[in-house]
């Protein structure tokens, strides 16, 4: 599989150079060090996702056969840790105890972890140099007491998404599908080609990372902001306002004029857990846009009162209408018609990646 590389995605900070000197704080086993597996094997992968929101441990069962990773069960395993943000947000005392939170838990339940891999995404992505290489200092210095072969990894753009998309290959076993991902900190859209051709997109643009931007505009702070209830004028108002400022981004409308023939021929299906949010309070297995606009102004009307009443009390949020009109502000300008649920975490592809797992070939 090739990967083409989106040359204006700006959002891929690290050189190469950079990525290498990071790396040599990191502890990443070669694969000379390894032991050979070769023989049948069932043990677990845990793939640490360091989000820019929060931070989840995911162990999968994975069965091993002549180093062909495949997983045993494809039900969602991982536990957020409960802590005030992502790792890339805390101090080296706040990273050592959610780390600890997250041990704790593992080792109880789970006895044979063979591999670890802590995986940072949009929350490092967005850091500078200095304060990156901190951060991973601090979370190298932690693992040099857990006795289990680790890679601690910033992983790019176009890897995230390339997770996945891998996640929905197989849970749904299909090679012919996009995915559109929404984190805290970026989205990303990906897609494989008739040849065979790895096309991908992030932006610095997720959910939270746009609430933060837009909260510092007076017409978004008074009409817009988390809490408020929204008749369907101001919905439409709220969700224009982040098609007008986010996403007329140059780069992606690049990428949907490059791309569209291929991007929309086939299912688009959904990951993060935004989007596995949305599906949940809906309880759907597809919406099309005009699906999901009368959802969101239905719920945009109701009162924590009123919404309490129809759905489970530990689902709202003040945050649930500003999820409605940021994503239908997605689709509107990807011009997506309609998406499929997907999956909560790109970590069950990863899990079975040569990208993550050094040992398992794809």
């Amino acid at each position: 599989m090739k990967f083409i590389k989106n040359s204006k995605n700006y959002t891929r900070i690290l050189s190469n150079n950079l990525i290498k000197n990071i790396y040599k704080i990191i502890i990443v086993f070669a694969l000379s060090c390894f032991p050979a597996k070769t023989s049948k094997e069932v043990f677990y992968h845990l793939i640490i996702d360091a989000g820019s929101s929060g931070t989840r441990f995911c162990p999968y069962q994975i069965y091993l056969n002549q180093n062909h990773c495949t997983l045993k069960d494809f039900s969602d395993p991982c536990i957020s840790i409960n802590s005030k943000n992502g790792l890339a947000d805390l101090s080296k005392e706040e990273i050592h105890q959610t780390l600890d939170k997250g041990f704790d838990f593992i080792f109880l339940n789970y006895k044979s972890i063979d591999f670890i891999s802590l995986l940072g995404t949009g929350g490092f992505r967005k850091l500078n140099n200095e304060e990156r290489k901190e951060k991973l200092k601090y979370i190298s210095e932690y693992f040099l007491k857990i006795p289990i072969t680790t890679n601690i990894k910033l992983i790019s753009g176009e890897e995230e998404a390339y997770f996945a998309w891998k996640s929905i290959e197989i849970l749904y076993n299909s090679k012919n599908h996009n995915i559109i991902e929404t984190g805290g900190a970026t989205i990303q859209f990906a897609y494989i080609d008739e040849n065979k051709n790895f096309h991908s997109i992030s932006l610095p643009i997720g959910m939270n990372r746009t609430y933060e931007n837009l909260i510092k505009f007076k017409e978004f702070q008074e009409n817009c902001k988390y809490g408020l209830n929204l008749n369907s004028f101001m919905f439409e108002f709220c969700k224009n306002f982040i098609k007008e400022k986010i996403y007329e981004d140059p780069n992606l409308k690049n990428f949907i004029k490059e791309h569209k023939r291929n991007f929309f021929r086939n299912t688009t299906y959904t990951s993060g857990t935004p989007w596995y949010t949305i599906f949940t309070l809906t309880k759907s297995k597809e919406i099309t846009i005009d699906q999901l606009k009368k959802y969101g102004e239905n719920f945009c009307s109701k009162t924590q009162n009123e919404f309490q009443k129809e759905n489970s009390k530990d689902i709202y949020t003040d945050k649930n209408c500003y999820l409605f009109y940021y994503h239908l502000a997605q689709l509107e300008s990807l011009q997506i018609s309609q998406v499929s649920k997907g999956i909560q975490s790109w970590t069950l592809g990863a899990s079975v990646s040569q990208k993550s797992i050094p040992y398992c070939l794809e």
